[in-house]
């Protein structure tokens, strides 16, 4: 299947989405289930100006669900798969500024794990952006049928399962950089 025709489908659409409203609704579980760490994340990016961290914290989550929940609407889901691609975007960008700065030893503020700041976590987020970008686009017309709902719902959990398997290889990293990096300052 050329690339064209997957990104128009609307079963690949509903796939993608789907998949990232499971990321969005994750980060958000955790955002509310430690809003104190989630504030201390965002405090310590430096980007805000003094106080609206603890705004922030409490409204990111809160707009994480929205979103998630328009990726699962499909008369929704073209908008919040652009508001998917900004938020990822906005998130890689205050990472990279981080990183520009020498800052790399924060937490990203993503889930439950510390899960120190990276290139790999900005692209990550790019990658995760340009592809809620390219599938926001309008869908070809067709009539589904019941293969399609399983495909939807496979697709949905491998993806996700693909995202959840690369974000943990992300993790492991950082810990072992930073192990390696105690282990040369001893």
């Amino acid at each position: 299947m050329e690339l064209a025709a997957l990104i128009g489908d609307p079963v690949a659409s509903a796939a993608f989405g789907a998949c990232f409203a499971l990321i969005l609704f994750a980060a958000a579980w955790h955002k509310f289930g430690e809003p104190l760490m989630f504030e201390a994340a965002l405090d310590a990016y430096r980007l805000l100006p003094k106080g609206s961290a603890s705004v922030l914290a409490r409204v990111l989550p809160v707009a994480e669900v929205l979103i998630g929940a328009g990726l699962l609407v499909p008369a929704t889901r073209g908008l919040s798969l652009v508001g998917f691609a900004a938020l990822m975007l906005v998130y890689a960008c205050a990472m990279a500024i981080n990183l520009r700065r020498g800052r790399s030893q924060i937490d990203c503020g993503c889930g439950a794990e510390v899960h120190l700041l990276s290139w790999a976590l900005v692209l990550r987020n790019v990658v995760l952006a340009c592809a809620a970008w390219m599938m926001s686009g309008p869908n070809q017309a067709r009539q589904l049928q019941w293969l399609d709902g399983i495909t939807l719902v496979g697709g949905a959990l491998c993806l996700y399962a693909s995202y959840l398997l690369f974000d943990e290889l992300l993790r492991q990293h950082g810990r072992i950089v930073q192990l390696r990096r105690r282990q040369g300052a001893a």
